[in-house]
């Protein structure tokens, strides 16, 4: 069986083929508008397709081809899971957190988990050991925080973290020597020091709990978390595949 996989997040979209569980083609873009998603059916033979959305609502009878609509789900808190949520609002709770916490559970069963998805912003999330889903917290992303200082302060520019600063290749200084290089001590190591301090805390809950990376700064945190952990950038494709086979 061939699966669509959409993750329409806040700032790109995700859209895989998948084949047996294994990612054949894979593309990132702002707009799900600008991809012609019935050529991509039709080149590899989709058999249905899932979705989930952060933001407005695509039009996805517009978008997919007929055949595949009729085996498209668009994932919400009624969904079939894999898992138990325990969560006091499901209804608002992001199906992009709950995609991950299942993909992570695919790649490694029986362990608690703790499921970081580093984007726009910075969400944590806790899989008990009983496949019970806890809940967790969401943080700004690092790119907001700049935002955000900018926007709040007269006189402090925004700052745009550079490829080589984002790749987790060198480590960045915990002492600023200017205003940028202060602006960039601050926003990365807050954001490091508090995954950290989640780590820390879930650590002394759950002492054999795996901690996975995913979202776009995923390699950023990775390289510098004084934790143990895995950085899987398709995370959520995995768990969105795992949740199609059981709702479709």
């Amino acid at each position: 069986m061939t699966h669509l996989i959409l993750d329409i997040g806040n700032t790109r979209t995700k859209v895989a083929v998948m084949k047996e569980g294994d990612i054949v083609e894979q593309c990132t873009c702002p707009d799900i508008m600008q991809l012609n998603l019935r050529s991509l059916c039709t080149r590899h033979s989709v058999d249905k397709a899932i979705a989930s959305v952060v933001g407005p609502m695509p039009d996805f009878r517009a978008l997919l081809p007929c055949d595949v609509m009729k085996k498209f789900h668009l994932l919400s808190h009624t969904s079939r899971m894999p898992i138990k949520i325990d969560y006091a609002t499901p209804e608002t709770l992001g199906m992009d957190r709950v995609a991950a916490v299942v993909g992570a559970r695919e790649q490694c069963p029986g362990s608690p988990l703790m499921v970081v998805d580093a984007g726009s912003c910075i969400t944590i999330d806790l899989l008990d050991d009983n496949d019970c889903y806890r809940g967790g917290a969401i943080l700004p992303g690092l790119q907001m925080r700049f935002k955000a200082m900018h926007h709040y302060t007269a006189a402090l520019p925004e700052v745009e973290l550079t490829a080589e600063e984002l790749s987790g290749e060198t480590l960045t200084p915990i002492v600023g020597r200017s205003t940028r290089e202060s602006l960039v001590a601050g926003v990365c190591n807050a954001a490091l020091f508090e995954i950290q301090g989640f780590a820390e805390e879930y650590r002394r809950q759950y002492p054999d709990i795996k901690l996975f990376l995913t979202g776009g700064n995923a390699d950023f945190f990775a390289k510098r978390l004084f934790f143990p952990n895995f950085a899987l950038p398709s995370l959520m494709l995995i768990g969105l595949d795992k949740l199609l086979e059981l709702n479709v």
